[in-house]
């Protein structure tokens, strides 16, 4: 029996639920308890019994942007994620490749001026000039500074 009990307020409950989601367009529903106990749902109104009326609030949908909808561009939002994602990943790539590539400049500066005790460098005016030992060692370490920094 208690079984049953509780498939019949089972029923009922989805049958409330199934007729609160109907009503929902109307805006009110109907509920009152019957002799033993069990609350009941309508949106029509009983007859032979006192009933309370609810007013149900607006349950229309927001005006905001539907993401299962086709944009304007004729692209789902799901679609548009996905093409973000994938132009951040590009760029990211992109970031990396060039942080590399200066990497390997710096390393290979390092590389020539570290063991050289002449350095030869051109100036603004196209001459061709020795660095001091002073600016060769602060240049090294500048450039080491920035691989310790910037570079795996």
């Amino acid at each position: 029996m208690k079984h049953g009990k509780r498939l019949a307020m089972a029923a009922l409950i989805l049958l409330g639920a199934g007729v609160l989601a109907g009503a929902a367009v109307a805006g009110e529903v109907y509920t009152w308890t019957d002799e033993d106990g069990v609350v009941h749902f309508s949106d029509r109104e009983p007859v032979g019994r006192d009933a309370n009326v609810r007013d149900l609030p607006d349950t229309t949908p927001s005006s905001g942007p539907n993401p299962y909808e086709e944009s304007q561009a004729g692209e789902s939002a799901a679609q548009q994620r996905r093409e973000d994602i994938q132009r951040k990943g590009q760029e990211a790539k992109a970031q990396e490749a060039v942080a590399e590539r200066n990497c390997e400049a710096w390393r290979a500066e390092v590389a020539r001026l570290e063991p050289n005790r002449r350095v030869f460098y051109t100036n603004e005016q196209g001459e061709t000039e020795r660095m001091d030992d002073v600016a060769r060692a602060d240049r090294v370490a500048e450039l080491k500074s920035l691989i310790a920094q910037n570079c795996r």
